[in-house]
């Protein structure tokens, strides 16, 4: 499998979202809130598939930087607090990158999804802030499993930074996801009009119990 090099300009992108937001495009979509945490989401219609990427931000007020990004890294620990999670693992990797198979649990009757993507991670400094980019990757020969429909569009990426105070973490992610087969666009996005929020609620509880 071949693991492909990432240039620092992409993830310079993202962590840049993390002082000055770009929003250029997208619209204000909806506020999730709760104790120690915040997420503001926007979205961009794509004409193309009938459904929107989304961008969020927002504050893990009382995890700090490096649980945070332990946790959304950690594959063993996801299989534990996400109950979607019917398979994830790494199929190769080098110090930067990894290629990984993840298969999601679709509610019945649709059909699960699986995803083979490639995930970069770094570490720039001063100040200390991660960017772990997750892209679809459709090269790889990965076997299809019979009623799973492979996922051939898929990207989120996250950016964590310490907060002003230095107890908790700035975040920003980037989402898209076609997951395909016969679903109809209009329960896609409203799927994801519950999924996409609910995500930072999910995160935060997780890096609560971790450890």
């Amino acid at each position: 499998i071949n693991l492909r090099m990432s240039s620092g300009d992409e993830f310079t992108e993202y962590l840049t979202e993390l002082e000055k937001p770009n929003t250029e495009g997208y619209d204000f979509f909806v506020r999730n809130e709760g104790t120690g945490y915040n997420l503001e989401i926007f979205r961009q219609f794509n004409k193309e598939t009938g459904l929107y990427r989304y961008k969020g931000y927002g504050e893990l007020t009382t995890v700090d930087l490096e649980t945070a990004k332990k946790v959304y890294c950690d594959l063993e620990y996801r299989k534990k607090w996400d109950s979607y999670c019917n398979d994830l693992r790494v199929l190769n990797e080098n110090e930067e990158q990894q290629i990984i198979y993840w298969r999601v649990a679709y509610p019945w009757p649709m059909s699960h999804r699986d995803y083979v993507f490639l995930r970069k991670t770094k570490l720039i400094s001063e100040p200390d802030r991660w960017c772990i980019i997750g892209k679809s990757d459709t090269s790889e020969s990965v076997d299809t499993v019979k009623s799973v429909v492979r996922v051939e569009q898929y990207e989120q990426t996250i950016a964590f930074q310490r907060n002003e105070s230095g107890s908790g973490t700035k975040v920003f992610m980037y989402y898209f996801d076609n997951p395909g087969g016969s679903l109809p666009t209009w329960l896609i996005n409203w799927a994801a009009k519950t999924g996409v929020p609910q995500f930072m609620t999910t995160l935060k509880n997780a890096c609560e119990k971790y450890g």
